[in-house]
């Protein structure tokens, strides 16, 4: 055997080579899946941290919009509000215009929408009718 080694150095050479070249690759190669899986492992956290972050702008969103929600249900709620005695006394004028400032001209605006209220009408009524 000895004497094929030195008969066939070139060979041997070339073998030893390829060995160390099959060896490199492989280190290569396991170092490349470990930087691979690292690399997905600090996507997947990012990922994660991300999906959490959006949750909870989400959450606070969605808590925000039902207070805006509540509120706005009450505001409406206080804002329909027309006392049947304002009713009667309005329906009891019969179409008649009251003169303004008075007692009947307030329980008129009461029952009018106060959208269509002009900037007159309101500064009117906070005058004489509060």
């Amino acid at each position: 055997m000895m004497s094929l080694f030195r008969e066939q150095k070139f060979l041997v050479i070339l073998l030893i080579l390829s060995v160390l070249v099959l060896g490199l690759g492989l280190f290569m190669i396991q170092s490349t899946n470990k930087k691979s899986e690292q690399q997905t492992e600090q996507l997947v956290n990012e990922q994660e941290k991300t999906v959490a972050a959006m949750n909870l702008v989400a959450e606070i969103a969605q808590q925000e919009l039902k207070a805006q929600q509540s509120n706005q249900q009450m505001v409406q709620t206080v804002g329909d509000i027309k006392p049947q005695e304002s009713l009667d006394r309005v329906a009891a004028l019969n179409g008649r215009i009251p003169e303004v400032g008075s007692d009947d001209w307030c329980e008129v605006m009461m029952v009018k929408d106060a959208k269509d209220w002009t900037e007159d009408e309101q500064s009117l009524f906070a005058k004489h009718c509060l």
